[in-house]
């Protein structure tokens, strides 16, 4: 069975939101029963506190792949990691596992009427740093960035203008489904190597 690890912050982490309605994790699991999902999400965590758990956490695991989803927390204004150490710790991550292991998901934007230590301009710069990090490693990509800006992503986000709720995860689980199952038909379709 392959293994795929959740890494990120409080979007990854739990498998249920308080009102029973799946999440990330336990969204995936349902759809590619195939694969050992691990749930590697710690809430309020930034890419920087991450790399003291990324052995223990991922690696460990040996995956077979990963979704990296950090910036929230990065971003914000009680915890700012500055754009270019942000990018640093992924690139550390990526680097480490090897970019053929490595989904990386852009952050999502926020509802600044409810969300007052995050920005939207600010958080371009975070997403915007990942899309860069994608095309420099070749890494797999999900833009949550671009795939929530450009809908009514307030609809998709809690009283808090931060977490998600359950059409956010909807979607956020959907886009990473739609990825590892291009990934898996990808490998099954490529040709024998000759003997």
């Amino acid at each position: 069975m392959k293994t795929l690890v959740c890494f990120g912050d409080s979007i990854t982490s739990r498998e249920k939101s308080d009102d029973g309605s799946l999440r990330l994790t336990s969204r995936v699991r349902l759809s590619l029963q195939k694969w050992n999902v691990i749930n590697a999400g710690v809430p309020a965590e930034t890419t920087r506190v991450a790399l003291t758990r990324f052995q223990e956490d991922v690696l460990r695991h040996n995956p077979d792949l990963v979704t990296i989803l950090f910036g929230a927390n990065d971003a914000s204004s009680h915890r700012l990691i500055e754009v270019e150490e942000y990018k640093n710790n992924l690139e550390y991550m990526i680097e480490k596992l090897g970019p053929s292991k490595v989904i990386l998901v852009s952050p999502s934007p926020v509802n600044e009427r409810f969300q007052h230590a995050r920005s939207n301009e600010g958080l371009k710069h975070y997403a915007k740093a990942v899309r860069e990090l994608a095309k420099k490693y070749n890494t797999h990509f999900v833009d949550l960035w671009a795939e929530m800006i450009g809908k009514d992503y307030c609809q998709m986000l809690n009283e808090d203008g931060l977490h998600f709720n359950k059409k956010g995860y909807k979607l956020l689980a959907d886009l990473v489904i739609r990825k590892m199952e291009k990934l898996t038909k990808a490998c099954s379709t490529k040709p024998m190597l000759q003997q």
